[in-house]
């Protein structure tokens, strides 16, 4: 049979891949990961031993290494192809996204594992998971590890246990391909001005100049393949991850020694239950990337990478007040202002965490954007008290009994707005880095009358 007849007849006994919109549908019915979309170690491990213990015949728990502090460090195998893939997660502590969604994939596979298309997977592939590769980390709701080190910048000295055990899993398995699955920061857009990333993909450099090849080929087909299936569910939100070549970060490394590796780095999806959603992507994104690698096609999106809008920071926040009039909270007369607000998050990456929301600036902010914007150029905004309702209750019932507030309107004008809310800001403003709640009012004619408030980073009315 001449060759070209032969791979034809190869490639229809392939059962085709399942559509994206189907694993997306799929995802309800074989999740185990908890709502907030974070494990701990003790509940990752025990929907790892009952996988493992309910499909022997696909998930099996191979090894387990230990952290700095000694806690578990499981590695999961699926499937008994020729062909090995390297999945590692939560080498941050604080970056929990795709390990709750590698727990859903690897549920998946066990429960469809008689459906052609998934048993083509597993026959041609062996899935080498590390889900949570700092566990100490992930404890503390911390980037690094116990030692304080960043795990991801261990990669030539190998000073941290975690960092050593990767690297053992790698040198022992020589994967062929190789996922490094992070979390960034949901205030990153894609391009200048451009909308929230939800997904940032990089082919992970092996060198300052890697020559073309097949393995840079490979990176970048799997890594336009991930931003494919992404912009079926969040068109316009995802990006190619902005860095240069690093030495001694992980994912470089593992390309430098012979696992073409692929970056996903999972951003925000403003809005309900965003945590769920973005595991929920993940799921799809992994799935859909494995059954290209196990058909041979991973290449074919090669082109789609370099068409990607890269990783802009610095330009969105949570909460823009636009064109209010802002009494500090220090006293001096009002001005117009724009305010923008971040909140506190479990992870901030490299960047600057916060215990509680802060304003990050005041001014004429036209180069920001917010998830949400408010028009504010009828409102008047002033520092609230900190303690929440009951705190701002207890402020109008003081002005209420010195004939300064009535019905809940504040019989106010500006020099006394200044006075008071100094006063009850205690030692609190609204100038950049400041932890502070906010209240918004809208002048009436019986008053100062209270709009909105602005707590935890969200305008609440």
């Amino acid at each position: 049979m001449p060759a070209a007849l032969l791979l034809a007849a190869v490639l229809s006994a392939v059962p085709p891949a399942p559509a994206p919109e189907a694993l997306h549908a799929a995802w309800p019915g074989v999740r185990l990961s908890p709502p907030s979309g974070s494990y701990t170690p003790e509940a990752l491990r025990a929907d790892l031993e009952s996988l493992a213990g309910a499909f022997r015949d696909v998930v099996r728990i191979a090894e387990k290494g230990r952290s700095s502090e000694g806690r578990e460090i499981p590695v999961v195998l699926a499937g008994s192809g020729p062909e090995k893939v390297l999945l590692w997660s939560q080498m941050h502590g604080d970056e929990p996204t795709a390990t709750a969604a590698l727990v859903d994939l690897l549920a998946f596979l066990a429960e469809n594992r008689n459906e052609p298309a998934t048993a083509h997977l597993l026959s041609r592939l062996t899935l080498v998971v590390v889900p949570m590769l700092n566990p100490d980390g992930a404890v503390r709701g911390d980037r690094r590890n116990a030692q304080g080190i960043d795990v991801n910048r261990d990669a030539t000295r190998l000073q941290t246990p975690e960092g050593r055990f990767i690297k053992e899993i790698r040198d022992r398995y020589t994967p062929a391909a190789g996922f490094n699955l992070h979390n960034q920061s949901p205030l990153v857009t894609a391009g200048p001005g451009g909308a929230q990333a939800a997904i940032a993909v990089l082919a992970v450099s092996a060198a300052r100049n890697e020559p073309e090849g097949p393995a840079l080929q490979r990176k970048r087909g799997l890594a336009g393949h991930l931003a494919r299936v992404a912009s079926t569910f969040v068109p316009g939100r995802v990006t190619r991850y902005a860095t240069d070549y690093t030495e001694r970060a992980f994912g470089d490394s593992m390309s430098r020694w012979g696992t073409p590796t692929v970056l996903l780095e999972t951003g925000g999806w403003h809005g309900p239950r965003e945590e769920e959603r973005l595991v929920r992507l993940n799921f799809v994104l992994l799935l859909s990337a494995l059954h290209a690698l196990a058909r041979g096609e991973e290449t074919a999106d090669a082109a789609i990478y370099e068409t990607l809008p890269p990783n802009v920071r610095g330009d969105l926040v949570d909460l823009v007040l636009r064109g209010a009039t802002v009494h500090g909270g220090r006293g001096l007369p009002p001005f117009r202002a724009d305010v923008a607000v971040v909140k506190a998050r479990a992870f901030a990456g490299d960047g600057r965490r916060l215990p509680s929301a802060a304003v990050v600036d005041v001014g004429d902010l036209g180069h920001l954007a917010g998830l949400e914007e408010v028009d504010a150029t009828g409102l008047v905004v002033a520092p609230a008290p900190a303690g929440g309702a009951e705190a701002w209750e207890k402020v109008v019932a003081a002005l209420a009994a010195r004939g300064l507030a009535k019905d809940g309107a504040l019989l106010l004008d500006d020099d006394a707005l200044a006075r008071e809310a100094r006063a009850w800001a205690a030692g609190r403003a609204i100038v950049p880095w400041a932890e502070v709640d906010l209240v918004l009012f809208t002048r009436a004619e019986k008053g100062l009358v209270v709009e909105s408030f602005a707590r935890g980073g969200t305008r609440t009315k």
